[in-house]
């Protein structure tokens, strides 16, 4: 018997930047890629970057997704961050400071720029344009990296926080 659950979409507070992550490869490991939306309280987007990682596994590109969305807000300005991710063990290890070898370096650089950085869990029935975009990076070939100072022109919808979704 399927339970259905309604899900909401809500934009960062003032000052913040919700930057909506996703990871995604073809196969477990296969080809991956990583995709992430910046938004602003308004809901405009005022960041995006799709990112090709070559082969990997799917925590390594949920990994790697939040590490390129730091970095790429804090290049632009931005130093109070919440990072929403459909990846739970990924937010924990972040959260802990239990992040594998290869990001620590980096995440501590983005913790020492940051002013205050969170972490939202979501569903991907929320998350659907960073899931757009990490599928995108998929497709680009390891290293190669598409960024948008604005909505990419492929994404017609976006999550809406007047909307009510559906989980099933």
């Amino acid at each position: 018997m399927s339970r259905i659950k309604e899900v909401f979409f809500s934009l960062p507070e003032r000052n913040y930047l919700l930057l909506c992550c996703d990871g995604a490869s073809k196969g477990n490991p296969g080809v991956a890629g990583f995709g992430f939306i910046g938004r602003n309280d308004s809901g405009d987007c005022v960041i995006a970057m799709s990112g090709g990682l070559g082969v990997a596994t799917n925590y390594y590109a949920e990994i790697m997704v939040v590490l390129y969305a730091g970095e790429c807000a804090i290049q632009h300005g931005h130093f109070l961050l919440i990072f929403r991710s459909d990846s739970q063990s990924v937010i924990e290890a972040f959260r802990s400071m239990k992040v594998p070898w290869f990001g620590i370096s980096r995440w501590k650089k983005i913790c020492e720029k940051a002013l205050d950085w969170r972490f939202i869990h979501s569903y991907r029935e929320v998350n659907f344009s960073a899931d757009t975009m990490a599928k995108r990076g998929a497709n680009l070939q390891r290293g190669e990296c598409i960024s948008y100072n604005h909505r990419p022109p492929f994404l017609t919808q976006m999550e809406n926080g007047q909307q009510i979704y559906y989980k099933f």
